[in-house]
């Protein structure tokens, strides 16, 4: 672990904050003053910080199921799974418990506890999300969490191309220019389709980490600009305190962002030491919830119903406005063949396609496919309101509220007790008990907001998040 010189913190731990606010923190935080002015300031406030704690505790559930999953079953495989020499091998055992070891090939133990397959999770390098699933649920778990994250990650790549496309347009009109939709249809799909041919993605993700700063410079002209643009702040009498009608629509933006449990098992790697983990989790959270708590609070007490379903097009007088929805229309672009990629990598898997020597066309038409998914979605929700909303209640209450407590509990139900860390029965019935309450929670939140969504679709509403 590398301390930074005259700083308390850890390179792994700046990383994993730094990865935690460019996940949660983008395109999506910018609808949420509109969903605020449809819920109302107090009951969508009061959600987005709601949300963003269950959030937090969902992936510290996931970060223990991950201790116990490792216990119980991967350092206890076969010999060839360690490396090192036979000294580190037996040091590497000592640290563990000498617990019976699984079938190689997946099933059940003789007390009747899924195992994984070696194929599926021989190190720790391989333990991802849906190792998660497998671990507690076996492999109907797995097909289930994969399942969740591909339609999580379409989705997500269908609200990256409305707001490419619609920006994209809207910057040109900005300069008086017009392509009669020409330009729009070049940037989505077409060039999406050709990023997701490409077998490597490192120049594009690291175009993609400055999309931070596009991020960032776009806050600053909303809070520098707005209150002089704006005939000043609006009063809270004035207001919508609670609508509970329109609740769902916080909800699952909320839920869209901070729906990263996939992405917190590739933060794990970066430490070993898992208070380091928890730690950075946490101060990541906490930066997530106060700027998308007080960008939302700002936009809808400055421009009250006004607002816009793009918070920035608020700001329409100042020129440097256009050059933020070109430069987050680059980084989103970028950004798309990096989220295509778990859909990519599940459905290949799906398809035996892994591997250099397998039918290249035949993953070129997988890949395109996929993106063509995502483009379909757009069209049947065209509104990047309404898709935040859908995408996020629905997946993204999957993803983040649902599967990880639902496998905590059953992790906990199923393992030794001397493999948890809790200290009697009455606490480990206490996390059961919390574990159930969490995952009901999570299945309201996928009811309640794809019932709203659905109205929504059913009946839309004119102007909502219409494009500046």
């Amino acid at each position: 672990m590398v301390k930074q010189e005259g700083c308390g913190c850890s390179k792994a731990w700046k990383i994993i904050v730094l990865s935690f606010i460019k996940c949660s923190i983008g395109a999506g935080s910018f609808g949420l003053p509109y969903a605020l002015s449809k819920a109302g300031y107090a009951t969508g406030a009061t959600s987005i910080i709601i949300m963003g704690l269950i959030s937090y505790k969902t992936m510290l559930l996931m970060v223990h199921s991950k201790s116990i999953i490792l216990n119980n079953f991967l350092l206890n495989l076969a010999d060839p799974l360690l490396e090192g020499s036979d000294g580190e091998q037996d040091d590497t055992r000592k640290s563990f418990r000498n617990l019976e070891r699984p079938s190689m090939k997946g099933g059940e133990d003789s007390a009747g506890a899924p195992q994984p397959s070696f194929d599926y999770i021989s190190n720790r390098a391989l333990f991802i999300y849906s190792t998660l699933g497998e671990g507690a649920w076996g492999k109907m778990g797995r097909i289930v969490s994969e399942l969740a994250v591909f339609l999580l990650m379409v989705g997500i790549c269908a609200g990256y191309m409305i707001f490419i496309g619609s920006n994209f347009t809207s910057a040109l009109n900005d300069l008086g220019l017009d392509d009669g939709g020409i330009g729009r249809l070049i940037v989505v799909p077409l060039l999406p389709c050709l990023l997701s041919l490409l077998r490597t993605y490192e120049i594009l993700a690291k175009v993609a980490s400055l999309g931070i700063f596009c991020v960032v410079g776009a806050l600053l002209i909303i809070f520098t600009f707005g209150p002089i643009e704006s005939t000043g702040f609006i009063s809270l009498g004035d207001l919508d305190a609670a609508n509970m009608s329109e609740l769902p629509g916080v909800l699952g933006v909320s839920a869209f962002l901070l729906a990263i449990h996939p992405a917190v098992m590739s933060m794990a790697e970066e430490t070993d030491d898992e208070d380091e983990l928890k730690s950075a989790l946490g101060w990541g959270c906490f930066a997530v919830i106060t700027v998308n708590t007080s960008l939302a609070l700002f936009g809808y007490l400055l421009w009250g119903d006004e607002v816009d379903g793009y918070i920035f097009c608020n700001v329409n007088s100042h020129g440097l406005i256009t050059a933020i929805k070109f430069l987050l229309v680059v980084e989103l672009m970028c950004s798309l063949p990096l989220a295509l990629r778990p859909p990519i990598e599940i459905a290949e898997k799906l398809l035996n396609l892994e591997g250099e020597g397998n039918d290249t066309t035949k993953r070129n038409v997988v890949r395109v496919t996929i993106v063509l998914l995502s483009y379909a979605l757009t069209i049947g929700v065209p509104v990047f309101q309404d898709l935040l909303e859908l995408v996020g209640g629905v997946c993204g209450g999957a993803v983040g509220f649902f599967i990880p407590p639902l496998c905590h509990a059953r992790l906990l139900l199923i393992c030794d007790d001397d493999l948890l860390g809790y200290t009697s029965r009455w606490e480990k019935s206490k996390a059961i008990a919390l574990d159930f309450f969490l995952t009901s929670l999570g299945a309201c939140v996928m009811v309640w907001t794809m019932y709203g969504s659905i109205l929504k679709l059913m009946a839309p509403e004119d102007g909502a998040g219409d494009i500046c």
